[in-house]
């Protein structure tokens, strides 16, 4: 049997697994103010974690207080609930809180039996939607030339692009000379016995006709928010797993993970 079909079967049960198991979600992030949790109707709670307990403290008041949050993908604003836990002698702890959303559902959320996730924010986005397409002809022939002008440093790369799934993200309406994320998919990574499979994506950042590589994420975007109010959007990025294995990467000042959401 070829790795293809023996990894099918596997597969298919690593993805209905989040629908049936029952741990709970975690949400950790490195940016205050920037929290996963499930979408409505789903109410189930996620353990939201940041490095310190200020951005838990801000993030609790702000939803017991009955101020909205704002879905980043969605583009729809929710209520939030924030579980603070104690311990035995009755103080507050501060490692975690559990959070839960509650808002209008979409039609395709009550229609459907397929349970989501969002990227939260305590603050509208400046840009709620981004300009998503495939890479135009002329910046995929500027980012060939620019790999290819420094085969020393790129040699190893050139050969894993897939060109034909390559994409182009930038402002709604932008113009000419803004700056643009092109984000080329590259090698498939596999582990059989860990019900592994995602394929690493290439970000790179054109401003005009000069190109920068940034760097290399996990699994592939499935989503682009605006996280920083500029032109570079941030990265919400999947990987198959036995599980959830959401990542969000951000652009500005560097490639960088700012957040990860995971469990059953």
């Amino acid at each position: 049997m070829t790795l293809p079909r023996l990894l099918a079967p596997l597969l298919a049960l690593a993805c209905t697994l989040p629908v049936f198991a029952g741990m709970e979600k975690e949400s950790q992030s490195t940016r205050g103010g920037l929290f996963f949790a499930m979408m409505t109707p789903d109410m189930e709670r996620v353990l939201a974690s940041f490095d310190n307990k200020a951005p838990l403290q801000q993030l609790a008041q702000h939803c017991n207080t009955g101020k909205a949050v704002f879905a980043l993908q969605a583009g729809v604003k929710y209520q939030c609930k924030a579980e603070v836990f104690k311990n035995a002698s009755g103080a507050e702890q501060w490692d975690s809180v559990g959070v839960t959303v509650q808002g209008t559902a979409r039609p395709s959320d009550r229609q459907s039996d397929r349970r989501e996730y969002g990227l939260f924010s305590l603050t509208p986005p400046a840009t709620p939607g981004w300009d998503v397409r495939k890479i135009e002809p002329v910046h995929r022939t500027g980012l060939q030339a620019y790999l290819q002008s420094d085969t020393r440093r790129f040699g190893w790369l050139q050969p894993q692009l897939r060109w034909e799934s390559a994409m182009s993200v930038r402002l709604p309406q932008a113009t000419a000379d803004a700056r643009t994320t092109l984000v080329v998919p590259g090698k498939v990574v596999r582990d059989v016995n860990a019900f592994y499979e995602a394929q690493r994506h290439h970000v790179f950042v054109r401003k005009q006709d000069a190109y920068v590589y940034m760097g290399e994420v996990p699994g592939a975007p499935e989503s682009y928010v605006d996280i920083d109010g500029n032109d570079l959007p941030g990265l919400v990025v999947v990987e198959g797993c036995d599980g959830w294995c959401i990542s969000l990467w951000g652009l500005t000042g560097g490639l960088r993970q700012l957040g990860t959401f995971g469990g059953h």
